[in-house]
């Protein structure tokens, strides 16, 4: 690892105009009304000139602030410690997985607080796209205990865009860093398409190498548990499933058929409890899936139309004609809302009971994935990277984010989860509240479907930069 000491400059009390730090001055350092600091290599000046490069610092009950050259600062509140005490600070420039800046050793290790001290960590990792003004990494501080390499995230974790500052009450090693996704799998052919009820998250993929049919279109259809060692297939090959969508009883999916040999497309579904599978229809080339509690809603990519039927099979009826190529809906309890795609750059709502569809933009570049709530559409544009919303009833578009090329959303509660497959390769969280949005994880391989499903963590699939490479992640938010 590369090490290097900090060259440090001590000051105390600022709040009070003051730049003399506690504790007695060691090897020449400050007088009184200097920046004092106590480094063994060489006497502070007054004022604020330069300061000795060193690693060690003294401070008593007092208490003291010291800073570095590079943004790392220590603040001792007072009666923090009881009698002089020397700290030291060594810098560690390859820090565990994750980190977004250097690790610090602070020393000596072990040794604790009566009450905590702030560290302001300085986050120096470098993007392939710059954050936008209310945009932040979703980094923590970590730190280990003495003599161990386990790390753990510190409660506090107040964060700008230069930044974390964090509480500890013992010296140890310490690093700014993300929370790093679980994958669920990982070396799986293009996993797309994600649900999840309250024991299983599912996901349809073409399989991993080893269990490759010899036909390229083949697929299945996975479930798996956070934390469980490995995803299991619940169905046998199937051509290229892709929607998927859950209730109770059942799994539902879509299977995209074969061309070689001639096998339609299907919509299909799974019993949960049998893992017995049944085709409910055979029909155009369906892009994407939902439900209700009766029915099942679908967009088909050869009619370009949106399409109803019952949840125990019938023949669908067209909803909304000249839809485009709906590979991403969204609902509530009276309407199905979906893109167009490129096909025609425009968001829609149709009410479930048919009727006229409305328009609730034009103009789009690409428009991907879509997601509702009581008052507004949200939808992700892969072509401008822009997330925007727009009133249900209708009016004028906001811009919610702006990203480089935005794929899938998802919506819980006040928070939009979005999918950023170009510049950071982001996966984010937009705080609506706020209008504050959270980096949860960067440098993601084509991260093109999220969901947030009930409760806690947030689930994504990467299709991969090449084939089987692709991978399901399962972040669970703090």
């Amino acid at each position: 690892m590369k090490r290097s000491f900090l060259v440090m400059v001590a000051c105390a009390a600022a709040a009070l105009g003051s730049a003399s730090c506690g504790g007695s001055d060691k090897g020449g350092g400050a007088s009184d009304g200097g920046t004092g600091g106590g480094g063994t290599g060489g006497g502070g000046t007054s004022g604020t000139g330069s300061q000795p490069e060193s690693g060690q610092f003294s401070v008593d009950a007092q208490g003291g602030t010291f800073t570095a050259e590079d943004g790392f600062t220590i603040e001792v509140p007072p009666g923090a410690v009881s009698e002089e005490t020397e700290i030291t600070i060594e810098r560690v420039d390859d820090a565990p997985e994750g980190a977004v800046g250097p690790m610090y050793i602070l020393g000596p290790e072990g040794l604790t607080f009566a009450s905590p001290i702030t560290l302001t960590l300085p986050i120096t990792v470098q993007l392939k796209a710059e954050l936008g003004e209310d945009t932040v990494l979703g980094a923590h501080g970590f730190t280990a205990q003495e003599g161990s390499d386990e790390f753990a995230r510190l409660a506090r974790h107040d964060v700008s865009r230069e930044s974390v500052v964090t509480e500890t009450d013992r010296l140890s090693s310490v690093y700014p860093g993300m929370i790093l996704p679980t994958l669920l799998a990982s070396q799986h052919r293009y996993p797309s398409a994600l649900a999840a009820d309250g024991s299983f998250l599912y996901f349809t993929s073409g399989g991993t190498e080893e269990a490759a049919t010899g036909d390229n279109n083949d697929g299945f259809v996975f479930r798996a548990k956070p934390g469980t060692a490995e995803a299991e297939a619940i169905i046998p090959a199937d051509p290229d499933p892709k929607a998927l969508w859950v209730n109770d009883a059942h799994v539902y999916y879509v299977s995209g058929g074969d061309d070689d040999p001639v096998i339609p497309s299907a919509i299909r579904r799974i019993d949960k409890a049998s893992l017995e599978v049944e085709t409910l229809v055979e029909v155009g080339y369906p892009l994407s899936l939902i439900g209700d509690a009766s029915a099942l809603y679908f967009g088909d990519g050869f009619g370009e139309s949106i399409y109803t039927m019952p949840l125990d099979g019938g023949e669908p009826v067209v909803l909304a004609p000249d839809a485009g190529r709906a590979a991403h809906l969204a609902q509530d309890a009276e309407n199905i809302y979906w893109t167009g795609g490129a096909a025609t750059n425009k968001v829609y709502r149709v009410a479930k009971s048919g009727g006229d569809v409305t328009v609730i933009a034009e103009a789009e570049a690409e428009p991907t994935g879509i997601a509702v709530d009581t008052e507004f559409v949200y939808w992700a544009n892969a072509g401008d990277g822009g997330v925007f919303k727009a009133p249900i009833a209708g009016g004028q578009k906001t811009l919610v984010y702006q990203g480089v090329k935005m794929a899938g959303l998802s919506l819980r509660g006040s928070t939009l989860f979005s999918a950023d497959t170009g510049g950071n390769r982001s996966i984010n969280a937009h705080d609506l509240q706020s209008n504050r949005t959270v980096v949860l994880a960067f440098d993601q391989p084509v991260a093109w479907r999220i969901l947030a499903p009930e409760g806690e963590g947030v689930l994504w699939s990467n299709a991969g930069d090449y084939r089987y490479q692709g991978q399901v992640a399962f972040y669970n938010a703090p």
